[in-house]
């Protein structure tokens, strides 16, 4: 369980840039603060109303939160700690996870800002279910899919065979 979360300075300029701007990014700064704000205080995910937390494969230990609208928040987890380390729209992210893929970006000699996280009766998780206040998709609940057949058929000018 860790029980220590460190910010990078520039996730810090990031938000501070972020929350600077109008609608979509300045949403986003506002849901990453709240995914801190749960780490640091060691809510899980799910108690805090998180969106979707997912492992990313090019940098080891890495989650990635979706904050909507094409922003991310990328942590990554040791077994001690929890950094978090960028957040930005999506290319940005990206291109963050291509840059420190094979390294461990959390091992550097720039100081972090450290946390303790608090103790409570259930630690931080990262947990990938959808917050509980999001609404089910009204396609996902009444659609059937459609067989790739027909699909071939409707648009077999951009499907060839």
């Amino acid at each position: 369980m860790a029980d220590k979360v460190h910010l990078h300075p520039k996730l810090e300029r990031q938000l501070t840039a972020m929350k600077g701007q109008a609608n979509a990014p300045s949403i986003a700064a506002g849901r990453a603060g709240k995914i801190i704000e749960a780490m640091i205080q060691g809510r899980t995910s799910q108690a805090s109303g998180l969106f979707r937390a997912r492992s990313d494969t090019r940098v080891k230990n890495s989650w990635k939160y979706d904050l909507g609208s094409g922003y991310r928040l990328i942590c990554i987890r040791t077994k001690q700690i929890i950094y978090i380390m960028h957040v930005g729209d999506h290319e940005s992210c990206d291109a963050w996870l291509n840059n420190n893929s094979k390294k461990q970006p959390q091992k550097t000699e720039i100081e972090m800002t450290a946390f303790t996280i608090r103790d409570t009766p259930e630690p931080f998780a990262f947990q990938t279910a959808r917050s509980p206040d999001r609404k089910p998709n009204f396609d996902d609940q009444y659609l059937t899919p459609i067989p790739q057949a027909y699909l071939r058929k409707i648009f077999c000018g951009l499907v060839a065979g």
